[in-house]
């Protein structure tokens, strides 16, 4: 399976397009001056609920109906090159509304689909608050989609058929694909197993108000940041020690988290080409075994992730 693909984003003509501007923060970029993977989604909201057509549709459903765009995946990638945070980066948002068919071709699922890409000026030296050059230069590209769903209402009510507003079709025309968050525990495609099988990581995970936003449950950024920590981890008990920085990561969501939870971390490395990553996956404590032959032995995980990490 290909990993880390981000799609491509449909024309001007077809989608709907939002640009803002993005100020990064320090901390938000590594030492060599790349953008952190934690750091490429965040503009993401601010333009699309921001700079966009969309935000009063989405507004108007959520306050009149319940229903809210979830986000269910998500592939970032940070770029290769140093970044200034002395000024703003320029973000390009675009958003495309769909829908999916279940294997009887009924319409069993509606898509909100975006797309980031964000440039800011090269940096001119190793001064982490250098001035930038003239020069600008990739910071990130991201992929999200998200599903319509009326997340306060009990199963089957919860889910949303048809769009409840006058500025969007009931029924988008287009038609999707939606993927199931289990594909990503798959070693991608032309990458060699460094382990024979998943085992859980040695430290278990316990969820604080730190980790959770607005939502009232764990952020969905949280994910790959610890997935980037286990991977180092991973990584150096098999005995690569030197500096890694994770430049893409792709994450599923099925059920959140929320502060005060304890959940164990199951993955397994890889290497794929001079990069390496690992595919992992959270689970519920409880009875866990501390290996099994593949993923489906320790049960459905709450998320799932893959991240790749570059010298």
């Amino acid at each position: 399976m290909t990993a880390f693909v981000i799609p491509d984003a449909p024309g001007a003509d077809v989608a709907h397009v939002g640009r803002g501007k993005t100020y990064y923060r320090y901390e938000d970029v590594a030492q060599d001056g790349r953008l952190r993977i934690e750091g490429v989604w965040p503009s993401m909201g601010r333009v699309l609920f921001g700079e966009s057509n969309l935000r009063p549709a989405l507004s108007r459903m959520a306050r009149e109906h319940g229903i809210r765009s979830v986000l269910t995946r998500v592939v970032m990638r940070g770029g290769n090159e140093p970044i200034s945070l002395r000024e703003p980066a320029l973000t390009e948002v675009r958003w495309q509304l769909e829908h999916a068919l279940d294997d009887e071709g009924r319409v069993n699922r509606l898509l909100l689909n975006t797309w980031l890409e964000t440039t800011a000026p090269k940096r001119e030296s190793d001064n982490p608050v250098a001035r930038g050059t003239d020069e600008r230069v990739l910071a990130a590209r991201a992929y999200g989609q998200h599903v319509f769903t009326k997340p306060l209402e009990k199963p089957p009510h919860h889910r949303v058929l048809e769009l409840e507003d006058p500025e969007l079709p009931a029924v988008p025309e287009a038609e999707g694909h939606w993927r199931p968050p289990e594909e990503l525990l798959a070693v991608p495609d032309g990458a060699e197993p460094l382990e024979a099988a998943p085992s859980l990581d040695v430290a278990p995970v316990v969820f604080g108000l730190a980790h959770t936003d607005g939502n009232r449950h764990v952020n969905f950024l949280t994910y790959p940041r610890l997935v980037e920590d286990v991977a180092l981890r991973r990584l150096a008990s098999l005995g690569v020690t030197e500096p890694l920085l994770g430049r893409s990561a792709e994450v599923g969501y099925r059920k959140p988290c929320f502060a005060g939870e304890r959940v164990r971390i199951a993955c397994r490395a890889f290497r794929l080409g001079e990069d390496y990553g690992v595919a992992a996956a959270f689970l519920r404590e409880d009875g866990l075994p501390e290996s099994a032959e593949d993923f489906s032995g320790f049960g459905r995980a709450s998320c799932t992730a893959r991240v790749l990490l570059s010298r």
